[in-house]
């Protein structure tokens, strides 16, 4: 005989709402005493006590992520279902000022990009028409300048300081130093008559230790080495050859390959005694331990 009373299951339905709430942002449960109701939301596929969280704690942890970043999607951090946000309508002119602001947002880097890359250009342009009117002479360098064709002076210009840059990067001191070294080496005439290249090439380790030939670069300082370079041949080709017949432009590439010429072999000659100077580093005992070891 069939039974009259089928045994009821309860729903799944009936039984998540049995279950006690947690909320996984304050950690709080329903059975907590607060002043007002506080509603509860599950907002993602999580089961169990992590669904459940409180509408305002969700929603200050949703202010926390769109803070970072106001366009960005909001996940659950557990199972990292996006959240479904949903906002009262606002009215045509807010609408279009959110889109002009969101526009805004977007465009507003590559402008400034754009305002930073022209200020660059026109400044490196600036720099190189200088440049030319020092070395050149004032007159004849408006003169050419005028007789130039303006698409390719405006790609001269910048290129001036591009160049005088990327000539710094050239470590010529280096090379010629340790060819001469290479060379004086293998003459014993040479190794009297120039003693400080006694010791061997500076880029060999030492069978002590190691020597650190190559200087720290410092950026700024190479900038302004480069970009001071025209001026400080024009000053020094006015004072040598000030009265000679040369040309301004002459007077500039003497007074500058002059200038490059002692400022390298000093520099050539620091680098060569400071290696010799590191060649004799040692450690030596500390002052106190001789009388450490007599007591």
């Amino acid at each position: 005989m069939a039974n009259s009373n089928p045994t009821i299951y309860p729903s799944t339905n009936n039984r998540e709402s049995s279950e006690q709430k947690h909320c996984w942002v304050c950690f709080g449960t329903d059975d907590d005493e607060f002043e007002g109701s506080r509603d509860w939301v599950s907002p993602c596929k999580c089961r169990g006590s992590t669904r459940w969280v409180h509408q305002d704690c969700v929603q200050r942890w949703v202010d926390e992520k769109l803070k970072e970043n106001s366009t960005i999607e909001v996940h659950c951090p557990q199972c990292n279902t996006e959240y479904i946000i949903i906002y009262n309508e606002v009215n045509y002119i807010v609408k279009l000022l959110n889109k002009l602001d969101k526009f805004s947002n977007q465009l507003c880097p590559f402008l400034t990009a754009g305002v930073v890359i022209s200020t660059l250009y026109w400044s490196a342009a600036s720099y190189g028409a200088i440049t030319i009117m020092q070395v050149m002479g004032e007159e004849e360098a408006i003169t050419i300048m005028e007789n130039t064709d303006p698409y390719l002076l405006l790609l001269m210009l910048p290129a001036i300081p591009l160049t005088l840059i990327m000539s710094k990067t050239v470590n010529w001191e280096e090379t010629l130093l340790l060819a001469i070294q290479r060379f004086t080496f293998n003459l014993p005439l040479l190794r009297n008559i120039m003693p400080s290249f006694l010791c061997e090439p500076v880029n060999m380790v030492s069978t002590t230790h190691s020597v650190q030939f190559n200087p720290v670069i410092n950026p700024t300082t190479t900038l302004c080495a480069a970009l001071l370079l025209p001026t400080t041949a024009t000053i020094v080709g006015n004072l040598l050859f000030h009265n000679s017949s040369y040309s301004n432009i002459q007077k500039t590439l003497l007074g500058g390959l002059l200038y490059i010429a002692v400022k390298g072999a000093l520099s050539i000659y620091q680098r060569q005694h400071n290696a010799i100077k590191d060649r004799t580093r040692k450690v030596i005992d500390y002052p106190d331990s001789e009388s450490d070891d007599e007591h």
